[in-house]
């Protein structure tokens, strides 16, 4: 018969059907006037009901308490031992609940290695209904039960903590799953480039300027002085920077750059030093910052002059501090890193208007390096038109060659946009040009002709020449382009045929005085 409840309490479905399957399982066993289960819960003082049998209504419900000091039940739990009385009638240890005619009671302490769990009580309506060998059968059915119980716990137990682990692995997917995505979507668009190994640095051409420039920059190079790269858009302020960086002692650490111009001052923030977890919308994971990747080597900060006055601030503190603090973070951080920076403002200007802090300009201003504007180095354009020829921006491309004639009206144009709009010309010129020469045919009008900026004519006093000399070399200029064509030159020139006539017999063909 025991083996038979043990069979069915140890194999339940679940805890909250435990106890009531233990108390029917054993009333159909045995027949009491009553049987009921009881929890311990020590920390309340209270014992609670969780399953009842038996053919005479209980007054109690189920999840109903009582205090531990109260009646047979509660002493059996309190003390952790078996209680008995064939005659409840003298057990001063008696609780009576209405609707129960109980004469006899017997609570088996239901416990597992020292430990109380609850109660398994049984009662009976007649006087003297236990004997010595139903105090043992209950006594090892209340054992039964604490190992079904405490199996059960475990077992949820178990499950709960998969199911936290479950969680917590599906929260780290997802948190993994939005860094990459958000890597992604930096990589494709901000404007930072990190290369721990810089390719070839090469810097063309042969004027003394250049060879002046690069002679200043190999000897500041081995130092760790900050430096300040000015000069127009398109003169190759950052091939300066990686000269500085491959000619250091930190060449084999990263060279990391940023454009400050091309984000907006919370973002540069950002990128720069970094933010912790949840330090405002969208911070999904901790960011390390640009600083902390460059740590040992060098910071190339492009376009500084763009950069706003709050981020200014926290540029000048971590210059003076050499430390820094991720957004939202509460430690100093500290690196060992080099400044850089290139601007095509007059930081200076900048200071004066304003517009730039002055105590970080002489922070950042240890050296200033000027790189020279394209058309103070003419003897290079040579040099770096044929580069240009045998290199190529988009992929490969037939090389080709340029006829002097063509090559002189690239020297002498003006290269406003420098460098880079010449390399996009000669590239233009290579893809546009029919056959194996770039001629003078395919030169475009704007570089045949340039406009006069007024920066050229007030600034550049080698451009300052006797208005009606220029009007001459224009009116010449034209001329050979139209191949001496005088009605397609006066249109060319907005002019008529007879203005253009007499512009020719006055700067031309001069008057024979008699």
């Amino acid at each position: 018969m025991v083996n038979e409840v043990g069979r069915k309490i140890l194999s339940p479905p679940k805890l909250e059907d435990l106890y009531q399957e233990i108390a029917k399982t054993v009333q159909n066993a045995f027949h009491f006037h009553h049987i009921s289960i009881w929890t311990y819960e020590k920390y309340k003082g209270e014992a609670v009901l969780k399953a009842k049998e038996g053919l005479v209504p209980y007054a109690k419900e189920i999840g109903d308490r009582i205090p531990i000091e109260r009646g047979m039940i509660g002493w059996s739990m309190k003390h952790g031992e078996t209680l008995i009385s064939n005659d409840v009638t003298q057990e001063p240890k008696y609780h009576a609940f209405p609707g129960l005619k109980t004469k006899s009671e017997l609570c088996c302490v239901i416990q597992l290695q020292g430990q109380v769990m609850g109660c398994l009580n049984v009662e009976s309506e007649k006087m003297y209904a236990f004997e010595d060998s139903d105090v043992i059968v209950i006594e090892h059915i209340a054992d039964l039960c604490a190992v079904a119980i405490q199996s059960i716990k475990n077992f949820q137990e178990v499950k709960e903590f998969n199911r936290i682990l479950e969680k917590k692995v599906e929260e780290k997917t997802k948190a993994l799953s939005e860094a990459q995505q958000m890597l992604q979507y930096e990589n494709k668009n901000l404007k930072t480039f990190i290369d721990q190994k810089l390719p070839d640095i090469k810097i063309i051409g042969n004027s003394l300027t250049l060879k002046e420039l690069l002679n200043m920059v190999d000897r500041i190079a081995p130092t760790d002085a900050t430096v300040v790269v000015q000069g127009e858009s398109g003169t190759g302020k950052e091939l300066i920077a990686k000269r500085l960086h491959e000619k250091s002692h930190r060449a084999n650490a990263p060279y990391v750059t940023i454009n400050c111009g091309a984000l907006n001052e919370n973002l540069l923030i950002s990128e720069l030093f970094g933010h912790e977890k949840g330090s405002f919308t969208g911070a999904h994971q901790q960011k390390i910052g640009l600083v902390e990747t460059a740590h040992q080597g060098t910071l190339f900060l492009d376009e500084i002059g763009e950069m706003g006055k709050h981020m200014q601030t926290k540029l000048l503190r971590f210059l003076q501090e050499g430390e820094f603090y991720r957004v939202g973070g509460k430690k100093a951080l500290k690196v060992n890193v080099r400044v850089i920076s290139a601007t095509n403002k007059d930081l200076e200007y900048e200071v004066q208007e304003g517009n730039f802090r002055e105590d970080l300009f002489y922070r950042l201003n240890t050296i200033t390096l000027r790189v020279p504007p394209l058309r103070k180095r003419k003897e290079d354009i040579e040099h770096l038109v044929h580069h240009f020829l045998k290199t190529s921006l988009w992929g490969e491309s037939k090389t080709k060659e340029i006829t002097p004639d063509a090559l002189q009206y690239l020297t002498e144009y003006q290269w406003p946009g420098n460098i880079r709009e010449l390399q996009n010309v000669v590239e233009r010129l290579k893809i546009l040009s029919d056959g194996k020469q770039i001629t003078k045919e395919d030169i475009g009008r704007h570089i045949k002709f340039p406009k006069t900026s007024p920066t050229q004519t007030t600034t550049d006093l080698g451009t300052i020449i006797a208005l009606e000399d220029m009007e001459k070399t224009h009116i010449l200029r034209t001329l050979e382009y139209f191949d001496g064509n005088k009605t397609k030159a006066a249109m060319a020139l907005g002019i008529t045929i007879k203005t253009l006539y007499n512009k020719l017999n006055r700067y031309i063909e001069p008057q024979v005085t008699h």
